[in-house]
């Protein structure tokens, strides 16, 4: 029997992966376990998985003990048979019990130690101990596992991948400021999960929350949503708008007034430092700016070692962006810079979301938005994701979610909808017309008090959108017309902005 091949196989359909493009490639070299039981048919397995050409991979695997012939998937370990233990009722019941009957601490072989921490006033984990678990769906993707809490459900969101730092999960200490000033824009967080290796390093493992009922995250939401209103209104030809889409520019209005609420809290005096707001200074200007060029000479690079995979339009205009790549980008931030030298107040620093997009909102039942994931912006190593930022980053990420990306996908999905090649072409050229206005309304909506004659904000998108062209033109040429349009439209408007529209083009 190969036992990799079968250990492979197993690990490319469990929530626990995401090196699965790897397994297909037959990258993966080896992958070793550390395990600790959890009674007799439980145990948790601490997995490194090496990868030819990269880092280890280290990931952590609940596990039940296979005592008789089951069609569920399972993985041999030290000749015993187990598939995933989150499927199992008494999951959740099982490792907080030897999780209290051992002080919140496990010791795993290998060095190992996995440690509770309790977080709040009231720590509905602990008082939901004998609680029975189930994932949050089916799906082998997601690793998240709901608790029938007694008073109110619980969320257990386990780590499909584990990064080890010295330094914690920014995701712990945001959520305790947000508790702090009883915001609620987020779930309530009652616990989190730490992984220690033998160097004294940690990896956020899990963290315990509310669980919101919702209708989905607003991104597919509100895709689901649009498209239904294209369908109605295709064979009028009908525009979209505030009228006929109250539901989704009431929602625009609530996310602008839960990501105002959001960025206050975090630019609240605070006694501790990490937190506490700092005004925009000469230091952090240069260093900005010495960045931002790195990524500018990324995104020139990746333009033209892949413009030979754009197509039509988006190729010439992002020819276009190359022939005068230098004037224009230097032009734009030349004259946001002298904006901000020029005002009397230059800004304030403070700590950000830092991955804020449609997909980080979850719709509860009643219409209300929660945000969820605070760890920062995923690209970077964590200790860097506590840095201080411009207070207009959120906003101006979620700017680009809503009025760069939204619009476009729902337009190619209704497209891709159509039964013949001619009938989705009809569907694409009338969707891309019909969501104009309604993407412009709420995204005037969603910026409330915000403008976009801010430098900073115009700064904060056109970082935003070299992000996006970056990863569109290596990873995803048929999309990268949104972010190459996108940032065309930015480096070549002037300041002949219409203040009425707040800076939205019609």
């Amino acid at each position: 029997m190969n036992t990799h091949k079968n250990t492979m196989k197993y690990l490319y359909q469990q929530r626990w992966c995401n090196f699965k493009s790897e397994i297909v490639n037959g990258n993966v070299r080896n992958v070793a376990f550390d395990t600790i039981p959890l009674g007799e048919n439980k145990l948790i397995a601490i997995g490194r998985a090496e990868i030819e050409g990269e880092a280890d991979r280290y990931f952590m695997m609940p596990l039940q003990k296979v005592t008789e012939e089951t069609n569920a998937d399972t993985i041999t370990l030290n000749g015993k048979n187990y598939k995933d233990a989150v499927e199992e009722q008494d999951f959740w019941s099982t490792l907080t019990k030897h999780l209290r009957a051992n002080s919140n601490k496990l010791e795993i072989p290998g060095g190992w130690i996995l440690e509770y921490n309790s977080m709040g006033k009231t720590d509905e984990a602990e008082r939901n101990q004998e609680a029975v678990s189930h994932p949050l769906n089916v799906e082998q993707s997601n690793s998240t596992v709901i608790v029938e809490g007694k008073n109110t459900p619980i969320a257990f969101k386990l780590e499909r991948m584990l990064a080890f730092s010295k330094d914690e999960n920014p995701e712990f200490d945001m959520n305790n400021k947000l508790m702090r000033e009883e915001s609620s824009v987020m779930p309530q967080t009652y616990g989190y999960l730490v992984l220690y290796n033998d160097k004294g390093e940690k990896a956020s493992s899990g963290i315990v929350q509310e669980f919101i009922k919702n209708k989905g995250d607003m991104w597919n939401y509100s895709i689901n949503y649009i498209k239904q209103k294209l369908h109605q209104g295709f064979l009028t030809q009908t525009e979209l708008n505030e009228e006929n889409c109250s539901e989704f520019m009431e929602l625009a209005a609530t996310l602008g007034q839960r990501t105002q609420e959001m960025t206050d809290c975090f630019s609240k005096e605070d006694d501790n430092p990490d937190f506490t707001p700092e005004p925009v200074n000469d230091r952090f200007l240069h260093i900005y700016q010495k960045q931002l060029q790195a990524l500018l000479r990324k995104t020139q690079k990746n333009i033209a070692d892949n413009l030979s995979f754009l197509s039509g339009t988006t190729q010439t205009q992002a020819q276009n962006l190359l022939n005068n790549w230098d004037k224009l980008t230097s032009d734009f931030i030349k004259r946001q810079i002298e904006k901000i030298n020029n005002s009397e107040n230059k800004g304030t620093v403070c700590r950000v979301h830092g991955d804020f997009h449609l997909g980080q909102v979850l719709v509860t039942e009643n219409n209300d938005l929660k945000f969820i994931d605070f760890a920062g912006e995923p690209a970077l190593p964590i200790d860097q994701r506590k840095q201080k930022h411009i207070s207009v980053r959120d906003y101006a990420g979620m700017y680009r979610s809503l009025n760069g990306y939204l619009g476009a996908v729902a337009a190619e999905e209704f497209a891709a909808e159509a039964n013949t090649p001619e009938l989705a072409q009809r569907h694409k050229e009338y969707a891309q017309k019909a969501i104009k206005p309604l993407m412009r309304q709420a995204t005037k909506v969603f910026l409330g008090r915000q403008s976009l004659q801010n430098p900073w904000m115009s700064m904060e998108i056109f970082r935003k959108n070299l992000y996006e062209v970056n990863y569109e033109v290596c990873h995803r040429p048929q999309m990268a017309y949104v972010p190459i349009e996108g940032l065309s439209k930015l480096l070549e408007k002037r300041d002949t902005i219409n203040t009425r529209n707040n800076g939205i083009e019609k």
